[in-house]
């Protein structure tokens, strides 16, 4: 009698120690989930970005990453519409340092899907920034002189009246349409190919800019944007 009252004893612990396991689990993967770090938390001392605005940003990153991780399961390429249908408009007036926090937003995604497929989100992700960020052949020069900011890029066969900028608080987004010629095609007579291209690039607004004095004046193949600088105490 005493043996079966001890097995039944065990058997209560048992399962009392399995019931405190699975809680503590439950408990760790729910802390985990809630306070997973979002790519976009913002710095101590970040006042004007609201924890309201970093819970809508976080709930867009966890859908965008859903969406991409179901194109990487099932073969299908990431293509620039991919990539930029989170970092949009929304993403740049969303997030307290929209540039700092593309890295991060990065890093944060290869190690989510992880893997083989690890390698192809970040071929995928160097050839859409090398699109949208990295001026590549186009010039750009920034100049400052006295009160006047002056970015300067240059667009070698900019096609005339494609050139349009667009400037927020924190982003330039310029787009235009630039002819390219690979070569001669034979060595007589000279023909020459040319192709066309359209263009999307982002660029952070100087930290010293005032972004709400933004002209934009296209002459050739030169586009100029000038700002004022800010004001002390802006």
């Amino acid at each position: 009698m005493r043996e079966k009252y001890l097995w039944m004893a065990i058997a209560v612990l048992t399962a009392l120690t399995l019931g405190q396991a699975c809680y503590i689990y439950e408990e760790t993967a729910a802390a985990n989930e809630s306070s997973d770090p979002s790519p976009l938390k913002p710095e101590p001392g970040k006042a004007a970005y609201s924890q309201k605005a970093a819970d809508a940003q976080w709930d867009e990153f966890r859908k965008w990453r859903g969406r991409i991780q179901g194109k990487l399961d099932s073969g299908a390429p990431l293509l620039e519409p991919d990539f930029d249908a989170y970092f949009d408009d929304r993403y740049f007036a969303g997030s307290p340092e929209p540039f700092a926090e593309m890295e991060r937003v990065r890093r944060r995604m290869a190690g989510l899907v992880g893997g083989r497929e690890m390698p192809l989100f970040e071929s995928y992700w160097d050839k859409w920034f090398e699109q949208r960020m990295r001026m590549g052949r186009f010039a750009t020069e920034t100049v400052r002189a006295g009160t006047e900011i002056v970015i300067t890029i240059k667009v070698p066969g900019l096609e005339a009246g494609t050139a349009d900028v667009n400037i927020t608080a924190d982003r330039i987004k310029v787009s235009f349409t630039a002819r390219s010629s690979p070569g001669k095609t034979r060595p007589d007579p000279v023909v020459m190919r040319e192709s066309s291209r359209r263009y999307i690039k982002m660029l952070p607004v100087p930290y010293d800019a005032d972004a709400a004095t933004g002209k934009t004046e296209v002459t050739g193949e030169l586009v100029k944007i000038e700002f004022q600088a800010k004001k002390s105490g802006r």
